[in-house]
């Protein structure tokens, strides 16, 4: 007859296998966000508001100079930054990336929108995920408003 304590015994190790994964996966997670945020942001050539709070506007990005025959105009890249809707992840933590872009003969535009708040109190330091609609509504907006805006942002610079 099999021994009652065997099959306790027998889910340890993929308990701890368990473990040792979730383990490795949020060193992971921690390495990649240390990783994207450990660039120096990158200054705009100009920005403009699609809206009336302080997080609706777009950062543009003229193309850079790359050595060749630059055409007068340039594909438009519409940069949407992540961070799960947070506030603490807005679009300056992307501005490598739309640099590169813009380096590479890209105009790039980097839409900010509305993002979640701060923990209400006593639910510690996690900040509260994004304010649906207002980030739809938002994205919304600012793509309606791109076209005007690109053209007088970037003609200015």
């Amino acid at each position: 007859m099999p021994d009652a304590a065997a099959p306790c015994d027998a889910a340890e190790p993929e308990n701890t296998a368990g473990r040792d994964a979730a383990a490795r996966a949020a060193a992971r997670a921690a390495a990649e966000e240390e990783s994207a945020f450990s660039h120096a942001p990158v200054e705009p050539d100009g920005t403009a508001a699609y809206g009336d709070h302080p997080d609706q506007v777009i950062d543009f990005y003229a193309p850079r100079d790359t050595g060749s025959s630059a055409p007068a105009t340039a594909p438009l890249v519409v940069v949407l930054h992540g961070g799960a809707w947070r506030a603490p992840y807005d679009r300056r933590h992307i501005t490598p990336f739309v640099d590169f872009l813009a380096r590479r003969g890209f105009a790039v535009a980097n839409v900010e929108y509305r993002r979640g708040g701060a923990a209400p109190a006593g639910e510690g330091e996690a900040a509260v995920a994004g304010r649906w609609p207002d980030t739809f509504e938002d994205v919304s907006a600012a793509l309606d408003a791109l076209t005007a805006l690109v053209r007088e942002a970037l003609t200015q610079s």
